[in-house]
């Protein structure tokens, strides 16, 4: 059996908002979706799983133009495995030095903190 969702719900599983669907529509991130008679968006569970990946790979940092290479490679077929995998392993490594990045800030924070708490004024 396949479970409908209307696009509110599906804003609400996956955590983007209405506009953010529709444009990652727009931009040809997502194929347009089946409607129902009054002309609303009806989703899948296909759909949904796409769009929390999209959303986890925005959230690396991957432009939607690279997204919209992966996604065009995916409706490719297999043939792209190679492609797909070296991107994803490229934003995987990105991801990776943006903690390494960010861990040394975090690290910084803590030294500021710790003179401060000594009653040091710089």
């Amino acid at each position: 059996m396949i479970i409908i969702f209307t696009i509110g719900q599906v804003a609400a599983k996956v955590g983007l908002n209405i506009g953010a669907i529709r444009f990652y529509e727009r931009k040809g991130l997502l194929d347009p979706v089946v409607r129902n008679e009054q002309n609303n968006r009806l989703y899948t569970d296909d759909e949904i799983n796409w769009l929390i990946f999209l959303r986890c790979l925005r959230e690396t940092g991957m432009s939607v133009e690279e997204i919209k290479k992966y996604y065009d490679m995916v409706k490719a077929g297999t043939s792209t495995l190679p492609e797909r995998i070296k991107l994803i392993q490229d934003q995987k490594q990105a991801l990776l030095d943006d903690i390494d990045k960010k861990k040394a800030q975090l690290v910084h924070l803590e030294h500021k903190l710790e003179r401060y708490y000594r009653g040091e004024n710089y």
